[in-house]
């Protein structure tokens, strides 16, 4: 799914984008980013067992998780095209 995602992405800017060149380096981040995400969000099926002191740290890591794929979603889709010029 996320490849896909990716793969239209790349096209949307008609086609000689420079991140196509080198789509296993983009899919390796995207999924380092998802995996971070995944880790955080299975931290939160802990809250639970945790005190209620404890929770704020981990919707802080789920939100830095998501701050940081978003953020390498924003370097993929814009990063080598906008330098190049």
């Amino acid at each position: 799914m996320r490849q896909e995602e990716m793969e239209s992405a790349g096209q949307h800017g008609e086609g000689t984008v420079g991140s196509v060149a080198a789509p296993d380096s983009a899919v390796d981040r995207i999924q380092e980013a998802e995996e971070g995400v995944e880790r955080s969000l299975a931290d939160l099926r802990e809250l639970e067992r945790l005190p209620v002191s404890e929770h704020v740290a981990r919707f802080d890591a789920v939100h830095n998780a998501l701050t940081d794929a978003l953020n390498r979603a924003e370097e993929l889709l814009s990063g080598p095209s906008s330098s190049g010029s």
